[in-house]
């Protein structure tokens, strides 16, 4: 084995409705077996959900053996409000240790923090398992990657949060990949931002590579994740990454609560775009009802492949439209945009006056192949409602990677 996954069979926004209680509800399992050569497993989730029932907090969990009476190894809280950003996606990450050749199965649950409140997973819905080793990936993760596994406050100077150090061969690329749990501490008013920067090298002397910028307000939870694909390494080195956080708004502060999670992988990749400079307020591209193409790739396939595909991208909701909540959905089409194969989409919300800063992550797997050849894949964007407005700030990137 070296990927497992599990994927809604139409894996898009509103293909399923899954009520969230306050009692754990299981949403995928996986069975692994890994071989001699791996003795690691890089699980990733992606849940597309709406908030049913004023504000609404889910916790995702991932479970080795059982719910309940197995092993706790990861979770998370998210948040969403029923009448403003109702719409949310989550997508966290975790690296678990396995004995190879034995198998092990992964199961990930979700549940409301408050009795009464209500939720409904929607879609997508995504669970991958990728066996690997030290020489593919480096990462760094609490010790207790859970919700309240930490407690560490962020305000307005930068606050390191994860180091590693990744061997990396000339002409390879890094794939990394930050997911962060965060809540707000104290006022929620207006919004709270935080700010993730991933550098190389030290932080702020070192070269910044990436950052995003994501917000809350009364949910007062969030999940940050994005990705990024460093390139240009000429010769072989060590490089050193590092995480870091900042609350810019004065009297606004946050605490990283867990999970916190981060892969730098030098797997191959079939495919992939960032932007030039791959940071929060890079760029302004407004979006459309019509639908804004973010990104296209072009990779070559052969029978029986399978095409892990992911993106990510910063949002910024604009003030002064007549839409005070703003939903924007994105997807995922094998071929061209409306005339090619809508495979993956999801919907995420945010506000213009109030967590106008929104930052989304999107998974799924395309399979099916019977012959040799080339697939493109285009992302896209797109406005609900004509009266809102919004734009791609930054950062952007959308990676396809061969799994076999």
């Amino acid at each position: 084995m070296s990927f497992q996954y599990y994927a809604l069979p139409q894996n898009t926004s509103g293909a399923a409705l899954i009520p969230i209680s306050n009692a754990p509800t299981p949403l995928a399992f996986l069975t692994v077996v890994t071989d001699d050569a791996n003795n690691l497993v890089t699980l990733r989730a992606n849940i597309g959900w709406r908030a049913a029932l004023s504000t609404t907090r889910i916790i995702y969990k991932i479970w080795r053996t059982a719910p309940g009476t197995g092993t706790l190894v990861c979770s998370v809280q998210d948040g969403a409000e029923n009448f403003n950003d109702y719409a949310a996606t989550t997508d966290f990450s975790d690296v678990v240790s396995v004995t190879p050749n034995q198998p092990v199965t992964f199961i990930l649950t979700a549940e409301t923090v408050d009795v009464g409140a209500q939720a409904s997973v929607v879609g997508p819905l995504s669970f991958t398992a990728f066996g690997t080793n030290l020489t593919v990936i480096s990462y760094y993760e609490l010790i207790n990657n859970t919700v309240g596994g930490a407690n560490i406050p962020i305000a307005q100077a930068p606050v390191p949060l994860a180091y590693f150090t990744v061997n990396v061969q000339a002409g390879q690329t890094v794939i990394l990949r930050p997911s962060v749990c965060w809540n707000i501490t104290g006022s929620s008013l207006p919004k709270v931002d935080v700010l993730f920067k991933l550098w190389r090298g030290a932080p702020v002397t070192g070269t910044l590579v990436c950052s995003a910028d994501d917000s809350a307000d009364v949910e007062r939870a969030a999940v940050t994740s994005f990705s990024h694909v460093d390139s240009g390494f000429t010769a072989a080195q060590t490089v050193t990454y590092v995480l870091t956080a900042e609350a810019p708004d004065i009297n606004h502060a946050a605490n990283i609560t867990g999970a916190l999670t981060v892969t730098a992988s030098v797997q191959t990749i079939g495919a992939y775009a960032v932007l030039p400079q791959n940071t929060s307020g890079s760029v302004s591209i407004p979006l459309t009802t019509a639908g804004t193409p973010l990104a296209s790739l072009t990779l070559p396939i052969s029978a029986g492949m399978l095409v892990s595909l992911r993106a990510a991208a910063g949002l910024a909701f604009s003030s002064g439209t007549s839409s005070g909540t703003v939903p924007v959905l994105y997807k995922i089409w094998r071929g061209a945009p409306n005339t090619g194969i809508l495979i993956y989409s999801t919907l995420d919300s945010g506000e213009t006056g109030f967590d106008k800063f929104k930052v989304t992550a999107l998974g799924t797997i395309d399979s099916g192949f019977t012959s040799t050849g080339q697939v493109t894949y285009t992302l896209t964007a797109e406005l609900v409602n004509a009266s809102a407005a919004a734009s791609i700030i930054g950062p952007l990137t959308f990676t396809a990677v061969p799994e076999n």
